[in-house]
């Protein structure tokens, strides 16, 4: 199985449950950051493209703020939850990979990456397809605003298996790569055990993803024909700046087309 297709199956067989189970998650927080962004480097057009949407939770809060949004993800179950999420009825949503996406997007002020759909793109070429995919969907002066995990989140929260005890469920969380490294891809595997009258079930995950660094994160965008003019960065959903590899959990970028 490919990493692609890994990634595709670990989404589909969550999809049903991807909302219960991410539901401390603060999506709305998160989006506020990107807004933040595109308020102060974009051209102030409102036609957005969710790239890497997910359930959705993005696209709607990227509606409720003023957007008219059109979203696409890599799992077909996932995006089938997000039509079906309330708020969502006038977002279209489509299927498609990052460096894949469907044809005819294009003209958008904004192609908005939002909670590291780029860290499941492994290697320079498909790093270097996703953002040239996103140039090619961006109006001449549009703005790419994505985010990226840290070298020291891999590293504080994979280094050492961690238990999670949440009552009636209990979330296991580790990384199987023995060294995290910068540029490296870091393979983590997560277990979910639950409740279920006398006894457990077990739901299982690995994800395949790589540290994207600042350095090839900028060479990379140089090379699809994109400037990076912003990085910020991230702790939880707060910005900080300078943005460090190591402190920061994320580092949130902002492109325009070159020249």
């Amino acid at each position: 199985m490919s990493r692609v297709d890994e990634t595709l199956a670990a989404y589909e067989s969550i999809a049903a449950r991807y909302d219960e189970l991410n539901a401390r998650m603060d999506t709305a927080g998160l989006v506020a950051r990107f807004v933040e962004a595109v308020d102060r480097y974009g051209p102030g057009g409102r036609r957005l493209l969710d790239a890497g949407c997910g359930t959705g939770r993005s696209s709607v809060a990227f509606r409720e703020r003023g957007f008219e949004v059109t979203g696409y993800d890599l799992s077909p179950a996932m995006v089938a939850m997000a039509r079906r999420r309330p708020g969502a009825e006038e977002i279209g949503f489509l299927v498609g990979r990052l460096q894949e996406p469907p044809p005819g997007l294009t003209g958008f002020d904004v192609v908005a990456c939002v909670d590291v759909p780029m860290a499941y793109l492994t290697g320079t070429d498909q790093l270097r397809q996703a953002l040239t995919a996103a140039r090619d969907q961006l109006a001449e002066d549009g703005v790419l605003v994505f985010d990226v995990n840290t070298i020291g989140y891999y590293r504080r929260m994979f280094r050492v298996p961690t238990v999670a005890d949440r009552g009636d469920r209990y979330v296991v969380r580790f990384a199987q790569s023995p060294r995290i490294e910068a540029d490296a891809v870091v393979v983590t595997q997560f277990d979910l055990f639950e409740r279920n009258g006398a006894g457990w079930e077990r739901l299982s995950m690995r994800h395949v993803q790589q540290h994207h660094s600042d350095r090839t994160v900028r060479e990379v965008a140089e090379q699809s024909g994109l400037h990076v003019v912003a990085a910020h960065g991230l702790v939880g959903t707060s910005t900080r700046d300078p943005a460090d590899e190591t402190d920061h959990d994320r580092i949130l970028y902002v492109a325009r087309r070159a020249g």
